[in-house]
């Protein structure tokens, strides 16, 4: 199975490039969809991100974001995975995606659930078609 047309993966990171264990952990669990790695215009390792990912980085205005909600923040320190969650939505839309999942980086396998005592529910430990379970 593939993934979905108008699926895609967007990976959330700032200041990583180096540790992006998510886009490692998605191709070994079977996805073949689009990925991107979303950083915002102020992290200073930009040019490593494109250096690795080239044109599967987007980079977003996090001040612009911070100006379209409410944050919560009295600090003004722009901190935190919200400013990339909100933008991935007008992102997708600009890139003609109707479904996408947001994923930090720091994903380092996808596994099937497990109870309380980490025993599979499932039977089986690391997922090996992710598209599938996209799908």
């Amino acid at each position: 199975m593939t993934a979905p047309n108008d699926f895609a993966a967007f990976i959330l990171s700032h200041g990583r490039s180096d540790r992006v264990y998510t886009y490692k952990s998605l191709k070994k669990a079977g996805y073949t969809g689009p990925v991107y790695i979303l950083i915002d215009n102020e992290d200073k390792t930009s040019e490593q991100y494109f250096a690795a990912y080239g044109d599967q980085v987007i980079v977003f205005d996090k001040p612009a974001m911070a100006k379209t909600f409410d944050v919560g923040d009295n600090f003004h320190d722009y901190r935190g995975p919200i400013y990339a969650r909100n933008a991935c939505f007008e992102i997708a839309k600009s890139l003609g995606i109707t479904y996408f999942m947001q994923l930090d980086d720091d994903y380092t396998g996808f596994v099937y659930r497990m109870d309380s005592r980490f025993a599979s529910l499932s039977g089986k430990d690391w997922i090996r078609d992710l598209d599938q379970i996209f799908s």
